[in-house]
């Protein structure tokens, strides 16, 4: 399975993505750093299928995302192939943790064992709130669930953004350790990360610069 981004960029007014190459596949690794403001989750957005680049074109195994795929497709592509844990709030509010973990699966369809989403949560450290509506959690407690909806699709390429943002220590230790071990079992990961101790597992680094300056 391969992502392959090229001569991507967005703007927004003065801000945005400058054109950039970037191709993942099964296997592979990658961290994206780089200051505030310079398109780190615009870049995510664009591989995932959720916003149209104004330049360039995205292919996953040399099918144009955008050119060929219709918006229904890329929806099945976000909960088939590509896995992606987004920065912001995209949690059912009227769902408990539990139902918001499994509500992708059981929407397309897809078995899963409850045995494994359980393990999943006791790892994570969020086992003691699957019953608990997303209201009701720390914004923690937040950031592991959506990590483990992304894990429990079991798509081939995970895109995250920021995974240990508002964690503590230990269980940004949790998330990174899943991560990784995600990835030694054969998926293709990019991480968007300000968090330097990911560097510690070897990933591919990529830094995006603003202006006119590429990866």
């Amino acid at each position: 399975m391969i992502l392959e981004a090229h001569n991507i960029s967005k703007s927004f007014g003065k801000n945005g993505l400058s054109p950039v190459d970037i191709t993942l596949s099964d296997g592979r690794f990658i961290c994206v750093t780089g200051e505030s403001g310079c398109g780190k989750t615009t870049l995510l957005n664009i591989l995932s299928g959720m916003l149209s680049p104004d330049s360039g074109h995205v292919k996953i195994d040399g099918k144009n995302v955008y050119e060929s795929m219709s918006e229904h497709e890329r929806t099945l592509l976000r909960n088939g192939t590509l896995g992606y844990m987004a920065q912001g709030n995209s949690l059912i509010p009227e769902l408990t943790v539990w139902q918001n973990i499994v509500c992708p699966l059981e929407l397309y369809g897809r078995k899963y064992d409850k045995k494994h989403v359980f393990e999943l949560t006791q790892k994570l450290g969020i086992d003691n709130v699957i019953d608990s509506y997303p209201s009701d959690i720390s914004g923690g407690e937040y950031r592991r669930v959506l990590l483990a909806r992304v894990i429990m699709s079991d798509a081939k390429l995970l895109l995250v953004d920021e995974p240990t943002s508002n964690l503590d220590e230990k269980s940004a230790d949790i998330v990174r350790g899943i991560l990784y071990e995600e990835y030694k079992n054969g998926k293709g990961l990019l991480i968007v990360a300000h968090d330097k101790d990911i560097l510690e597992y070897d990933p591919e680094v990529i830094r995006i610069s603003s202006g006119d300056d590429r990866i």
